[in-house]
């Protein structure tokens, strides 16, 4: 017999909607609960609460065979451009692969394709082995768009790419998306990528949005202590800015999502709550979970105190 000993709530409360033609970015620290919240929506992990609605449709309540058709019109490119082709199969054979699943004759489709994604006609042929990490996550990304989906989620598709080539790969995926009107929940954790490719962008901490807000108010004045520390550590081209520039330092290490602090889950890291705040301010980040809404900054943040401050 299993005993149970906890309960985590790897994802709690999140809410947000994408649009069409809309980039829709989840940022924020190793084990936050983005990877989670987008595998969620695709129902790779089934969800033990709540909604999830695709175009309209409650996905939870699908069955397997709808869900079935509908993974046409969702997909995702992963993180490890090697790890997510099988070696065995020639590019070809990947991106016909999706077309056998679903009983459709895939006629020119590959070629197509392979264009759409900057390779050329003779990539086919090869093993993912034989392309270089740029080339591979092409591969990637013309096997998530084959069907010609709605919504695609990009889980962190850059960062194992040198710095060189994600700006080419970002350029594709806008590229694409201005072409097929495609929509995208984009994973990441590095807010220099963000700031290029996404539309609006939600802050998670420990399984929870803690601000969203279209990407240049966030950048200019993000109100959430946490985003205001995650944007500070953003590099700054002009190097006399960056001379004179003091970055928000966070103490300690992320809680446990087994044993999160009450209130405030953030209130043990947080530089306004050790610093800045009354002895009265500070209980009630203590004994109060603050919501998400707007506290007159313009956009909502999961702060009691929360303050619009420029930290670029």
């Amino acid at each position: 017999m299993r005993h149970q000993i906890g309960t985590v709530k790897a994802v709690d409360g999140v809410s947000f909607s994408v649009d069409r033609g809309q980039t829709v970015a989840l940022v924020g620290e190793s084990g936050c609960g983005k990877s989670t919240t987008a595998r969620t929506v695709l129902r790779l992990i089934e969800p033990t609460a709540g909604s999830v609605r695709f175009d309209g449709e409650e996905l939870t309540e699908a069955s397997t065979d709808r869900m079935r058709t509908l993974r046409r019109e969702m997909q995702i490119v992963f993180q490890d451009p090697y790890a997510s082709l099988n070696p065995r199969m020639p590019v070809r054979t990947i991106l016909t692969e999706p077309f056998k699943i679903h009983g459709i004759d895939p006629g020119e489709r590959v070629s197509e394709l392979l264009a759409l994604v900057g390779l050329a006609p003779e990539h086919e042929t090869r093993y993912p082995h034989e392309f270089s990490g740029g080339q591979r996550q092409r591969v990637g990304i013309a096997r998530a768009i084959a069907l010609d989906p709605k919504l695609v989620v990009c889980d962190e598709p850059v960062s194992a790419l040198d710095v060189s080539i994600q700006a080419q790969v970002l350029n594709l995926l806008e590229d694409i998306q201005d072409r097929l009107g495609l929509a995208y929940l984009f994973i990441a954790h590095d807010l220099s990528v963000v700031r290029h490719i996404a539309d609006r962008v939600c802050v998670m901490y420990l399984g929870a949005i803690v601000e969203e807000a279209p990407t240049d108010d966030l950048f200019e004045a993000p109100s959430h202590p946490y985003t205001q520390a995650l944007i500070s550590a953003v590099p700054v081209a002009d190097p006399r800015k960056e001379r004179v520039r003091t970055p928000i330092l966070l103490s300690g290490d992320v809680p446990s999502p087994l044993n999160p602090p009450s209130g405030c889950r953030f209130r043990t890291r947080c530089p306004k709550f050790a610093h800045d705040l009354t002895d009265a301010e500070r209980q009630r980040c203590i004994d109060e979970p603050p919501p998400l809404v707007d506290h007159g900054t313009g956009h909502p943040a999961a702060c009691h105190y929360a303050e619009a401050v420029a930290v670029l």
